[in-house]
């Protein structure tokens, strides 16, 4: 039979008063013991498990599901007991008011961490609530400078900041594939709109003219009306800050309307096969940056691929290795912290250096990546081919 651990026994104290159910009840052990000895800590996981994004969340969960699992094969011990962990899923379906409320439902929950926010909204929506518990939430997607900035020594993300990716592309945009004429479009999110301004101010610093400028919402699945009025800025290249299956339908209507310019994305996760399966040919040509080195070049990426393909037969993006990595830093922390103090957990990610599938995983005293690295794709032949790395220092 199971019981909730030392730190969760008030929370039974206060059944009768709370009246929860007894499901709910199950689903609030955040920290339990076995009979035979062994602890169970719960990692929550909050994102976009239905809706346009469903994909994406699903394959994010999946990836810290894996590394649970791998983690679980071989348990380290704590205090005598084996220590084991275990993944709650929770849908916010893409929006910060979702998330906002999942936050408070972890808090309540008492999980150890949580990995939170399938976008930077939804990441900067939980942020305040798991911040002032205390509980360390790791975002695998967040990049708007924004979630980091409000002082917490609780909150991490695993890649960079637009800031950066803005400033390499932009530089990448101009200098080696020519374009100075660039259309620009977001899609009215917090990440679309911060990413196209930064992209847009970058331009015009290295000489290009920003031709247009647009705001559509963020559920728009038809842009026709868009790209006809583009037709006549003679672009060289159309920016895109907005999802991965809006930039599916944008690609397919620019080769639908004879558009020619380079669709170009940032840090929207597009990076694998998924999108080459649902856009089809169109995403030939279509040139994206996504965070980190090339999945090639990533040092665990094989071993990934074949166990991720093999346990879920389900689509990889380019941001699925960082949430396996969100989940095996944190349960590193843990071990090296030699506690279940969610407190003490955020203070030894801090001071942690850990080779993960995607490279060295280490957070400055902010929670951004100490050494975040960015990488140009292109689709050729519909195969996405690495045409740059840089890496911020």
């Amino acid at each position: 039979m199971k019981s909730l651990c030392k730190s969760q026994g008030w929370f039974l104290s206060r059944i009768g008063k709370l009246l929860l159910s007894i499901s709910l009840l199950a689903q609030a052990q955040a920290c339990f013991a076995e009979e035979d000895g062994s602890l169970t800590l719960t990692i929550g996981f909050s994102g976009a498990l239905s809706g346009v994004s469903e994909s994406f969340g699903k394959s994010l969960a999946n990836a810290a599901e894996l590394a649970i699992a791998d983690n679980n094969r071989s348990p380290f011990k704590m205090n005598g007991k084996r220590i084991y962990f275990r993944l709650l899923r929770k849908d916010d379906r893409g929006s910060t008011e979702g998330a906002a409320d999942i936050a408070a439902e972890f808090v309540k929950a008492g999980v150890v961490g949580v990995i939170a926010g399938t976008n930077s909204s939804t990441s900067i929506a939980g942020s305040p609530i798991y911040a002032k518990a205390g509980i360390p939430q790791i975002s695998a997607t967040a990049t708007v400078k924004q979630y980091t900035e409000a002082g917490s020594s609780s909150t991490f993300r695993m890649i960079g900041i637009d800031d950066n990716a803005c400033d390499f592309l932009g530089k990448y945009l101009i200098r080696n594939l020519n374009v100075h004429r660039i259309a620009v479009i977001d899609n009215g999110s917090t990440f679309g709109t911060s990413i196209s301004t930064l992209c847009s101010k970058v331009a015009r610093s290295y000489g290009a003219a920003v031709v247009s400028r647009e705001s559509i919402d963020p559920t728009l699945l038809d842009f026709s009306s868009i790209l006809k009025n583009l037709s006549t800025k003679n672009a060289d290249a159309i920016f895109f800050g907005g999802y991965s299956s809006q930039t599916g339908t944008l690609a397919q209507d620019m080769q639908r309307l004879g558009i020619k310019p380079y669709l170009v994305t940032s840090m929207v996760g597009i990076v694998g096969s998924s999108f080459l399966m649902s856009t089809g040919a169109a995403a030939n040509g279509v040139i994206a940056q996504e965070a980190g080195a090339s999945l090639t070049s990533m040092p665990g990426w094989k071993k990934f691929e074949a166990d991720f393909t093999r346990h879920f037969d389900f689509n990889i993006y380019g941001l699925t290795p960082y949430a396996y990595d969100a989940a095996a830093v944190f349960m590193a922390a843990v071990r090296q912290s030699n506690s279940v103090d969610p407190k003490k957990i955020a203070e030894t990610l801090h001071q942690i250096n850990y080779k993960g599938v995607t490279g060295a995983v280490s957070f400055d005293a902010t929670g951004n990546p100490r050494t975040p690295s960015f990488t140009i794709y292109k689709v050729q032949d519909q195969k996405w081919i690495a045409l740059k790395t840089d890496t911020v220092r």
